[in-house]
C-alpha cells in the first residue's frame, strides 16, 4: 500500500514540475513544438505499452472513436494550445495557480448541464477562487480593468482551464465498452496529436523552426511526455483503484504548491504583491469548494 502513496506523490510532482519544464523549453523552441512533441511522444510510449501487453486491445467501435476524438480535440489539442501559448506569455507561477481552478470549472460546467448541483459551499468557494484569478490577471490595478489591457497569456491560461473542465465533463458523460484506461489515454493523445499537427506544420513553414535540442531540452521533454503525460496518469489511475478517488485526489492539492515553489527556486520568478494575494485567495477558494465536493477536485481525470 505504501507504494501507491509514493506513486501518487510522484504524480503530483510530475504535474507540478510540468509548468517549469514547459517554461524552460519555451526559451528555445515554440509552443507548437512543445505541445505536439509532448503528446506525440506520449502516444508512441502508450502504443508500445499496449502492443506489448496485447495488440488485440486496440479494437474499439466507430462511435467510440468519435467520442475519443472529441476528447482529444477538447482535452489535448485545444486545452494545451491555450496552455502553452499562455505559458509562453505569462509565468509558471500564474499557470500553476490558474490551473488549480480546473476542478471548479469542471463543477460549474457540470452544474450547467444539470449533472451536478451547487450548494452554498461550492458557490462560495467558486466565487472566492475566481476573485483570486481576477486579482492575478488585473494585478490589482484599476487602470488595467478600465482599459481591458490584460496579459493575454493569463487569458489563454483561463481558456485552457475551460477546455479541460469541458473535457472532464465529457469524459464523465461518455461511456466505453472497454475498461483499459491506458487504451483510452492512447487514443485521446493520438487524436489530440493529429489535430495539433497542422499548427506545427504551419508554424514550421512560417518561422522555419529549428529542431536541434540540448540535453536540458530533452530532459524537459521527457518530464512532460513520460512523466506528466504517461506515468502520472498511470500512477493516479492505480491510486484511484486501490485507495479510492477521494483519497487519491487529495494528492492533487500538492500540484499548485509544487509549481509555485519550483517557479521561485528554479525560474527565479519573484511574485509581486497581487500574485501573492491572488494565490492565497485562489487556494482558499479551492479549499472551501473541496470541503463540499472532494471527488470533483481531481485536477485531471482519465
Amino acid at each position: 500500500m505504501r507504494s501507491v502513496y509514493v506513486k501518487l506523490t510522484f504524480s503530483a510532482i510530475f504535474w507540478g514540475v510540468s509548468a517549469i519544464a514547459g517554461k524552460i523549453l519555451l526559451e528555445t523552441i515554440t509552443p507548437s513544438q512543445v505541445t505536439f512533441l509532448r503528446f506525440f511522444i506520449a502516444t508512441l510510449i502508450l502504443c508500445t505499452m499496449l502492443f506489448i501487453q496485447n495488440k488485440e486491445q486496440f479494437k474499439v467501435s466507430f462511435y467510440e472513436h468519435i467520442k475519443l476524438a472529441i476528447l482529444g480535440i477538447v482535452g489535448i489539442a485545444l486545452c494545451y494550445y491555450f496552455y502553452f501559448q499562455g505559458l509562453n506569455l505569462s509565468t509558471a507561477f500564474n499557470a500553476g495557480l490558474i490551473e488549480s481552478t480546473i476542478p471548479l470549472v469542471t463543477l460549474a460546467l457540470s452544474v450547467l448541464i444539470k449533472e451536478e448541483k451547487f450548494d452554498i459551499t461550492n458557490a462560495v468557494g467558486f466565487i472566492v477562487a475566481y476573485i483570486g484569478v481576477v486579482i492575478i490577471v488585473t494585478k490589482c490595478d484599476l487602470s488595467i480593468i478600465l482599459k481591458s489591457s490584460y496579459n493575454s497569456g493569463d487569458i489563454m491560461l483561463i481558456f485552457g482551464t475551460l477546455c479541460f473542465g469541458l473535457y472532464n465533463v465529457l469524459l464523465k458523460k461518455f461511456s466505453f465498452s472497454f475498461s483499459s484506461q491506458n487504451l483510452k489515454l492512447f487514443y485521446i493523445f493520438m487524436y489530440g496529436s493529429i489535430v495539433l499537427l497542422p499548427w506545427l506544420l504551419f508554424d514550421n513553414k512560417a518561422n522555419n523552426l529549428h529542431w536541434s535540442f540540448s540535453i536540458i531540452d530533452i530532459l524537459c521533454l521527457s518530464i512532460l511526455s513520460i512523466g506528466a503525460s504517461v506515468l502520472s496518469y498511470v500512477f493516479f489511475n492505480e491510486g484511484i483503484k486501490k485507495i479510492g478517488a477521494s483519497k487519491a485526489s487529495s494528492f492533487i492539492n500538492l500540484v499548485p504548491i509544487i509549481t509555485v515553489t519550483l517557479a521561485l527556486l528554479i525560474l527565479k520568478e519573484e511574485p509581486n504583491f497581487s500574485q501573492i494575494i491572488g494565490s492565497v485567495v485562489i487556494l482558499t477558494g479551492v479549499y472551501i469548494c473541496q470541503s463540499g465536493v472532494p471527488f470533483l477536485l481531481t485536477k485531471r481525470s482519465i
